[in-house]
């Protein structure tokens, strides 16, 4: 495949080299120095700046601006050759001015449970250390024509053409599409084209490239200017847009690409995708070796990998099957009569749908390792959507130029766009609703990506080379390759997709202050318990949801929920909202009604989930793993739905011969009062785990109760600030007498038990 490419080889060497060093144990080439160095000064630190600003966008109402080259000092340390990002309220500040600030210096925050957005290696991954807060002063330094900001009020001056003439979420959608402006982008929309595998479109990338720049090429060359002149022009083009779209991974990497395949038009050369690419992989991660990590640079060069060796070998495959199959039906005379219209469209169609699903399957691993799902319907939606999107691009460009002069007439424009706006809205509603829109896969090890794409290697090179080593002479067969190709790699998708039961493991989540805990029995049924906080919002959206999405749990078989406290029950309330499948919810039968528990059973009949009440004695589980009800007593009722918890001994039988391997207690917010009464009635002995009751408080953990189940690992789920003083000093001195060991999600993160024994989350990072 690489045969006398010597600079794609250099190039990749190169890429192979910062990859092993950015994940690998050992980073030998130092590509996480700056990082290392910018987390050893204290947060709080005042710190003075100095650097150039490359970059600034709106957020949340401020103006985030993006600062390179920097050198900073604190009383005591200096960092040199930095990068790092602040906010104002202003945009006064022009790109590429020279800036000097003091403040204090602030960490980007760390995932602290698997699979929800990490801030600090989204930043590193884009070259940026730190952020700069409580800004005591700032000034400025640049000439005139760096103080114009030519660029972004360009783009202010475009989406407010836009936004004049569109309804909100429609002009902030094109204004991402057109310009890559994004700070007007409807955060459901995008999520809605993200959900369908749509989301592409909303990238500035070889599309644009290919609508603005190779138009224009194209166009020059036809009406007879030479290379050098159509070279020029249109390189010219492509580098003034990536300037005024902000210059995203995916814009740096379609440019430059680009620029490449002028040169070689220029210089009478042939023109070598693969090189290409690697030579603008190298350009970007030389000057940001972690840029390696960021899933934009994953996304935009693996389309390109895929595209190259994957969709378009398969493409052509197709093509060999169809001149087959019309050979065999028509004479050698009629073969080459011309086809006829109809004929074309149908071969335009297939074509665009075996490309759409060679991507889709060729990204299949990409896709579910960085979002851990997948859309099954893209592949037909991209065949509706790309056809429109020159016609919406060069649209949405032609008018935002005209708007600028005469506001009628960009309208006029401007309703073509609204149509076809309309109409993406429309398709990807539809889709959505369809069963299995969304395949939630989970992520899966380095071992099973390295072994899908040797599998389909095989597939898309590997017959060719079995069938031409073999000798075979069956022409028949040869024209019929595309269809065994094609099985094959549905077979492998569906591999890829197929849900995996995973082993035995508790997991308790970092939710603040709340509880969350999750527990799959290893024989394909999963269990959680409670899912709240009162300390970290949207808890459902942002920590439970993709904690199962990382985990592979598209739905939860049964949902303990021990009362209806908003720190234990809030984020199972926004999981029903949003439509998250949960087959049953298990309630206490003595839980108290309220309107908490009204709102629950309105969403949980909405959502067509059973509702089972347990009363002690009763027992719930799959197989292998048991969950028995010791409290409260039938008939029990209290003013403290605290002291009305529903408590669960929870039993695992490995080997199903009636000999647990582990066992442990879940007790809810109930005090020593309730504590004593379980222990004194002989229902708990001995457990491996203990989920520590009431967050650690002191009323709790009493010592008779802890005493009876002498827990080889015990947990206190609680925010490090909180306004009850969690976990007390007593609770934890009788813990420490009681437990082999205590670990707290606000030290660990999210505490994993399994076979393997206890994991915490923070000490992996």
């Amino acid at each position: 495949m690489l045969q006398g490419r010597v600079l794609c080889k250099i190039s990749l060497l190169i890429i192979l080299i910062i990859s092993i060093s950015a994940y690998a144990p050992w980073d030998f080439m130092g590509v996480y120095d700056k990082a290392e160095a910018a987390a050893h000064i204290e947060e709080g630190q005042q710190i003075k700046a100095e650097g150039y600003i490359y970059h600034k966008e709106v957020k949340k109402d401020k103006v985030l601006y993006y600062v390179k080259n920097a050198s900073a000092t604190t009383g005591s340390e200096s960092l040199s050759k930095t990068s790092f990002i602040f906010k104002l309220e202003s945009d006064i500040i022009p790109n590429y001015s020279k800036l000097n600030i003091v403040g204090k210096m602030k960490h980007f925050s760390v995932a602290t449970n698997d699979g929800i957005f990490d801030m600090k290696n989204y930043y590193n991954s884009l070259g940026l250390y730190f952020e700069i807060t409580d800004i005591d002063f700032y000034d400025y330094q640049c000439g005139l024509f760096v103080g114009n900001d030519y660029a972004y009020r360009f783009r202010q001056h475009i989406s407010s053409v836009y936004e004049q003439s569109l309804p909100g979420e429609e002009a902030g959608f094109l204004s991402s599409v057109v310009i890559g402006e994004k700070s007007g982008l409807n955060t459901d929309l995008k999520s809605l084209f993200q959900d369908v595998g749509i989301a592409h479109i909303l990238a500035v990338s070889g599309l644009h490239v290919s609508v603005i720049c190779m138009a224009l090429y194209k166009f020059l060359r036809r009406r007879g200017f030479g290379f050098l002149a159509c070279g020029l022009s249109a390189g010219a083009i492509a580098v003034l847009y990536g300037f005024i779209t902000g210059g995203s991974v995916s814009s740096i990497r379609a440019i430059g690409m680009f620029l490449v395949y002028l040169m070689a038009q220029i210089t009478g050369e042939c023109y070598d995708m693969p090189t290409a690419m690697a030579v603008m992989a190298d350009f970007l991660i030389i000057e940001n070796p972690l840029y390696i990590k960021n899933g934009s640079f994953i996304f935009s060069f693996g389309a390109i990998l895929s595209i190259y060796y994957f969709v378009l070998p398969l493409n052509n495959a197709f093509t060999n099957y169809y001149v087959y199959q019309r050979k065999s039906k028509k004479s050698h005379e009629k073969f080459y009569e011309g086809r006829s219209l109809l004929q074309k469209a149908i071969m335009y169609v297939l074509n665009s749908l075996v490309f759409s699903f060679g991507m889709f399957v060729a990204m299949l691993p990409l896709v579910t390792q960085l979002y851990n799902q997948t859309p099954l319907y893209s592949v037909f939606l991209n065949l509706l959507v790309l056809p429109l999107m020159p016609l919406l691009l060069g649209t949405g460009i032609i008018a935002g130029f005209v708007g600028l002069l005469f506001m009628p007439a960009a309208k006029v424009l401007l309703f073509a766009c609204h149509f076809i706006i309309y109409f993406y809205e429309c398709i990807s509603d539809f889709a959505q609703g369809l069963p299995f829109s969304n395949v939630v896969v989970g992520t899966k090890s380095i071992c099973f990506v390295a072994a899908y794409y040797m599998a389909l290697l095989f597939i898309v090179y590997g017959l060719d080379i079995c069938l031409k080593v073999s000798g075979s002479k069956s022409h028949k067969f040869r024209g019929k390759r595309f269809l065994l190709k094609s099985s094959l790699l549905i077979l492998l998708a569906f591999l890829w997709l197929a849900p995996m039961r995973g082993s035995f493991e508790i997991d308790i989540l970092d939710v603040g202050q709340g509880d969350g805990i999750y527990i799959n029995s290893g024989d394909g049924v999963r269990f959680f318990i409670d899912g709240g906080s009162t300390s970290t919002e949207e808890i459902g959206q942002y920590t439970l949801l993709p904690f199962l999405k990382y985990k592979g749990a598209g739905s939860i078989d049964y949902w303990f929920v021990s009362h209806m406290d908003e720190d234990h029950v809030s984020g199972v309330i926004v999981l029903l909202e949003q439509g998250y499948r949960i087959d049953n919810i298990v309630l206490s039968a003595e839980i108290p009604e309220g309107e908490t528990l009204k709102q629950l059973l309105t969403l949980a009949e909405l959502n067509r989930t059973n509702i089972i009440y347990m009363k002690q004695g009763d027992v719930c589980g799959s197989k292998h793993l048991s969950f028995t009800c010791v409290y409260p007593y039938e008939g029990m009722v209290s003013d403290d739905v605290n002291a009305l918890s529903l408590c669960l001994l929870m039993n695992y039988d490995r080997n199903l011969d009636g000999h647990y391997e582990y066992n442990a207690f879940f007790g809810g917010d109930i005090a020593a009062e309730q504590e004593q009464a379980i222990a004194d009635a002989g229902l708990v002995g001995h457990v491996n785990f203990l989920k520590v009751s009431h967050h650690g408080s002191r009323f709790s953990s009493d010592s008779s109760f802890l005493k009876v189940l002498s827990p080889d690992v015990a947990v206190i789920s609680c925010a490090k600030v909180n306004r009850y003083g969690h976990p007390s000093a007593e609770a934890i001195e009788r813990l420490e007498a009681a437990a082999g060991h205590i670990y707290y999600t606000m030290n660990s993160g999210r505490v994993r038990v399994d076979k393997a024994g206890v994991d915490e989350y923070i000490s992996e990072k």
